[in-house]
């Protein structure tokens, strides 16, 4: 059996999602993710721009899933992101940080960063007022 893999792209938007997010998808078990109808499953849910392999503790995890896949999504204009690309990427980061090295996350935050900016041309930051509520 090969090691499991964790694809990180961004969620296809469609009839099922109707909502902006980062997807992180993780193989619970090696065959049935990588035939045909798995990665069918794998396009139909995320657009995705990079994967790495799961480390030994993720894979723990998995052994106990009864799926082919488990999906973690951050929803883009949500709160606490609320439309923040630099947000979002930190939220990913941090939320791999007990299992990625900074170098393999910082290439995933990039990876992410470029997929969403040739989809968005015109996308911008919001402001931090915007953000930020002014309690005075």
């Amino acid at each position: 059996m090969g090691r499991l893999k964790v694809y990180y792209g961004w969620a296809k938007i469609g009839n099922i999602r109707k909502k902006r997010a980062i997807s992180v998808i993780f193989e619970n078990e090696w065959h049935g993710c990588r035939c045909d109808r798995g990665q069918r499953i794998l396009r139909a849910a995320q657009e995705t721009v990079i994967e790495r392999y799961q480390d030994e503790e993720e894979e723990k995890a998995a052994k106990d899933c009864n799926r082919i896949f488990t999906e973690y999504s951050l929803f883009f204009d949500e709160k606490p992101i609320n439309g923040s690309l630099n947000k979002i990427l930190q939220m990913n980061s941090e939320a791999d940080k007990n299992h990625v090295s900074k170098a393999m996350r910082d290439k995933i935050a990039e990876a992410l960063r470029k997929a969403f900016m040739q989809e968005n041309r015109r996308y911008s930051e919001p402001d931090e007022q915007q953000l930020s509520l002014n309690f005075e």
